[in-house]
C-alpha cells in the first residue's frame, strides 16, 4: 500500500507540473483532507491553511511542511528519482540503455551518409552538363536534406548524452543518499 501511495503521489505531481508549465516557477502545495485524501494544487483551500501541508518545488522536492512539527522521515524522493532508483540497479545499467538509443542513431547516421556521399557523387557527375539540369536540381535538394537530417540526429545524439549524464550524476546521488546511514528507500525500494 505504501509503494502505491508513493508512485501515485509521484505521477500527481508530475501530472500537475506538466499541466502548469515551467516547472522551476511553480509552487505546489500537498495537504490531506478529513478523509485522508492527497491533494495537491497551486494554492491551499483556507479551510486547510492552518493544518499541516508540504510545499513542493519544481522538481516535487518538499521545501517546507507548515503545521504540525515535521518529523525527518529521510529523503524524499522526486518520480525522476523513483524512476531511476526502480529501473536501474547501476551506473553500468545506465550507460548500456544510453550506449544501445545513441548506437541506434549513430547506425541511421551511417546510412545516410553513404547515401549522401552518393549523391555528392552524382552531383559531380551532373555538373556541367546541360541536359540533366533537372536531375542536378534534385540531387541538390536531396543533399541538403540528408545534410538536415544529419544536423538534427546529431543534435538529438547530443541530447540524449546530456540527459543520460543528468541521469546519472542523479543515480550516483541517491545511491549515496540509500546507502549511506539513513532511513531506508521508500517500502519496494532497494538500494543493493
Amino acid at each position: 500500500m505504501r509503494t502505491r501511495d508513493v508512485f501515485l503521489t509521484a505521477a500527481m505531481v508530475t501530472l500537475l507540473f506538466a499541466a502548469h508549465g515551467p516547472a522551476d516557477a511553480q509552487k505546489v502545495y500537498r495537504w490531506v483532507d478529513e478523509n485522508g485524501v492527497v491533494h495537491f494544487g497551486d494554492a491551499i483551500p483556507p479551510e486547510y491553511s492552518r493544518e499541516r501541508h508540504e510545499v513542493l518545488d519544481g522538481r516535487g522536492t518538499r521545501v517546507t511542511v507548515h503545521g504540525e512539527e515535521d518529523k525527518d522521515s529521510g529523503p524524499v524522493y522526486t518520480s525522476r528519482d523513483l524512476a531511476l532508483l526502480t529501473t536501474y540497479a547501476s551506473v553500468a545499467d545506465i550507460e548500456a540503455v544510453r550506449d544501445n538509443r545513441v548506437g541506434y542513431l549513430h547506425s541511421q547516421n551511417g546510412v545516410a551518409l553513404e547515401r549522401l556521399q552518393n549523391l555528392q557523387q552524382r552531383r559531380i557527375e551532373l555538373d556541367g552538363n546541360p541536359a540533366a539540369i533537372n536531375e542536378l536540381a534534385t540531387v541538390e535538394q536531396r543533399i541538403g536534406e540528408y545534410d538536415a537530417e544529419l544536423e538534427k540526429r546529431n543534435a538529438e545524439i547530443a541530447r540524449i548524452r546530456a540527459q543520460f549524464e543528468d541521469d546519472i550524476a542523479r543515480f550516483r546521488e541517491l545511491k549515496a543518499i540509500t546507502t549511506a546511514e539513513s532511513p531506508a528507500p521508500p517500502a519496494g525500494l532497494d538500494p543493493q
